[in-house]
């Protein structure tokens, strides 16, 4: 157990949360109604003992990267997906606390929804599940600059797409399948959004309503077959869509790859790649059932596509090269955090209805927090691309109510008598938590663009660490922290940066978007794949049947939620090399 865990599980806020969740939370809960949730989802994945002993393609991961690789090479090859997580389809996802908690990864839950990497400077945060981190993101389909795929620090190949307008295509591609729908603020109603943008304007930030994959208008059919609902507004898109309304992957490019032949196999995790003389490739991987029984499996491919995200397709390439596999210098370099700045203005003068349900089959009467995002204030009009930034409005997630209603209300603040009453409900967990100061408070993500020189690395046991000692001295982060403070007092607002310090202790940043390690370059010097994913050896020739696809590819940070960038790199690269 690290550090950081050990210091929250001895605090004693922790004894106060436990303490309080004894009791039942529904007492926390304002007025609902039940809402009937139906959606047609279809199992995907196939029971280990139909895995073959070879493929034509091993697609290893199932988030953005995965899913379109499996879902574009169906149909035309012999396809297997290999996830490490299990299938989470919806109404599978914890909703209290007390539940939660027990659901992050590690040794003795390898089954676990969230995996955290503590480090020293900069905590790690990604999904972990069939759909990978598309499970518990807000799914917001934003577009970076222009400016942001440049060369150098971009093959060249690609920024003259870029630049001609030719990329465009897969954006487009990727927003048709996620089926991205915007806030429409003629017709919808958000509190959230209201105070984000009485804030904003005071600033001079303009507002945007960026395509997110949620279903926002009514009863949708995929592509796949799959109906879904339309979201009712619980708040809860990152701790698990329980009620189908969030485009997740498991609800588009993997049923897709499945319909077209994919066979997609759970709880395998993938630990090193071997190359054969032959040209084949062996995938050694570990099994682990649903009772806990680990079985070790080798599994033969003529082509290898490692999309298990940015850390685990670094951990994965650090230990295959280990083992002797050929692969550049470069392997681990270039980390990003995207810049990402997590904060929360406490207590402002406006209730912002940004607290999650407590179930997903209720809905609150006069609280509705609707999708974690909606709306960006948006601080890129400016000449130099390091100065730019967004600020996005959040939701806390329902099954932290009471966890945090009970943190925030011992935090030190400056209140005033009836800003102070508001606390005293929340601290008494009172039936009114409409009147709270939680509900008046406001969620806060901000990314920008960093200098993306972290190092990842193996520790003596094995696992993924960043290391990136002049991060907090990065401009960035100082720059997004000034406008965040300047939004929560335009609310008249309590600003907090990284909540984090309030629950588990320390003053590390957090990233939920992590960029790089195995970043594309023109060549072996700069980077470890070509502008296609396309694996680079030692000596700078090319790894026939080896691909990357996945955020670790991407040799900057984008400014922006990268989903779409990741998702459209997919796109591209399997048209143009693997069909």
């Amino acid at each position: 157990m690290d550090n950081g865990r050990r210091k929250f599980l001895k605090s004693g806020v922790l004894g106060s949360l436990l303490g309080a969740l004894s009791t039942s939370t529904a007492q926390a809960e304002p007025q609902v109604k039940e809402v009937p949730v139906h959606v047609n989802y279809r199992r995907l994945a196939s029971p280990v003992s139909d895995l073959r002993e070879r493929y034509e393609v091993v697609v290893i991961g199932s988030g953005y990267g995965g899913a379109i690789s499996a879902a574009r090479l169906a149909g035309h090859r012999a396809v297997a997906v290999l996830e490490r997580g299990p299938e989470r389809p919806p109404g599978s996802f914890m909703e209290k606390f007390r539940d939660i908690r027990q659901d992050v990864l590690c040794d003795e839950n390898p089954f676990g929804l969230f995996e955290i990497h503590a480090n020293r400077e900069m905590d790690v945060v990604n999904g972990n599940g069939l759909g990978g981190t598309s499970l518990i993101n807000a799914g917001a389909l934003v577009e970076p600059d222009s400016e942001t795929i440049r060369s150098p620090e971009w093959p060249k190949a690609l920024v003259q797409e870029v630049n001609s307008g030719r990329f465009q295509k897969y954006y487009s591609r990727v927003r048709a399948m996620l089926q991205g729908q915007s806030f429409d603020p003629d017709s919808m109603e958000s509190s959230k959004v209201n105070a984000h943008v009485i804030a904003s304007h005071k600033m001079g930030a303009a507002i945007q309503f960026p395509p997110i994959a949620v279903n926002l208008s009514g009863q949708q059919r995929q592509q796949t077959g799959i109906t879904q609902p339309k979201c009712i507004g619980c708040g809860n898109c990152c701790s698990g869509c329980n009620t189908g309304a969030k485009n997740t992957l498991n609800m588009n490019y993997l049923p897709l790859a499945k319909n077209r032949g994919a066979e997609l196999f759970t709880q395998i995790e993938v630990q090193r790649i071997e190359k054969r003389a032959d040209r084949d490739y062996l995938i050694h991987c570990e099994h682990t059932s649903s009772e806990g029984r680990r079985s070790h499996k080798v599994i033969r491919a003529e082509c290898v596509i490692v999309a298990a995200g940015t850390m685990g397709s670094t951990k994965l390439l650090l230990n295959s090269r280990s083992r002797g596999l050929s692969l550049s210098s470069m392997l681990g370099r270039r980390f990003s955090g995207n810049g990402d700045v997590l904060g929360l203005s406490f207590n402002t003068a406006f209730r912002t209805n940004a607290i999650g349900y407590a179930s997903a089959s209720q809905v609150r009467v006069n609280m509705k927090p609707g999708a974690v995002i909606y709306s960006i204030a948006d601080y890129r009009k400016r000449k130099n691309l390091f100065d730019r930034f967004i600020i996005e409005e959040g939701t806390f997630p329902g099954a932290l109510t009471v966890p945090l209603r009970l943190a925030m209300g011992i935090a030190k603040f400056r209140l005033s008598w009836a800003r102070f009453v508001r606390v005293s409900r929340d601290v008494t967990l009172s039936k009114d938590i409409e009147k709270g100061a939680l509900n008046y408070s406001m969620v806060y993500l901000g990314m920008g663009h960093d200098r993306a020189n972290g190092k990842l690395q193996l520790d003596r046991k094995g696992r993924i660490r960043l290391r990136w000692p002049e991060v907090k001295h990065d401009p960035i982060y100082h720059t997004i922290d000034r406008a965040m403070k300047a939004q929560s007092r335009a609310l008249g607002g309590n600003f907090v940066m990284n909540p984090r310090s309030l629950i588990i202790s320390g003053k590390n940043l957090m990233t939920v978007h992590p960029l790089g390690g195995c970043v594309m370059a023109d060549s072996v010097a700069s980077g470890v794949v070509n502008h296609l994913g396309q694996v680079y050896q030692s000596d700078g020739s090319l790894h026939e049947g080896l691909y990357v696809l996945d955020g670790s590819i991407v040799p900057t940070a984008l400014g922006v939620n990268p989903l779409l960038t990741i998702s459209a790199l997919a796109e591209r690269a399997v048209e143009k090399i693997l069909l």
